[in-house]
């Protein structure tokens, strides 16, 4: 089985055709590699990269890397983007409210846990 491309694979006797399990291994890789070429990894962006921003506190004011002030994502987004329509959206709203449409987030929401201020995505870091 000298100058096959997989050596010694199987036991081929005389009668059979030495190149068949060479033609099946290499279709299952060739196989493998394109499925692996086509199948898509991860989504890419159809804008470019966010420019660089400046975070800004609740005043408006630019903050600075030693300051101790909590960003504000209107003060630093709402001035290119609709904060208010970004804001009633369902993803940002959830666990707001309960079913009832009474409003549940709260400090003291979870003991164990003071960043949750409630049970949905409201409210979270």
């Amino acid at each position: 089985m000298k100058g096959y491309l997989f050596k010694g694979f199987g036991n081929m006797g005389k009668d059979k055709n030495p190149f068949k399990m060479d033609k099946v291994l290499l279709l299952g890789i060739s196989m493998s590699l394109l499925c692996c070429l086509f199948y898509p990894s991860s989504i890419v962006s159809q804008v470019p990269l966010h420019e660089k921003i400046v975070l800004r506190g609740f005043d408006g004011e630019p903050l600075t890397m030693e300051s101790k002030t909590p960003y504000s994502p209107k003060k630093t987004c709402g001035a290119c983007h609709d904060y208010d329509q970004i804001t009633k959206g369902y993803h940002f709203q959830q666990g707001r409210a309960d079913g009832t449409g009474k409003i549940i987030v709260s400090d003291t929401f979870d003991p164990k846990y003071s960043w949750n201020l409630s049970s949905g995505m409201y409210g979270k870091h």
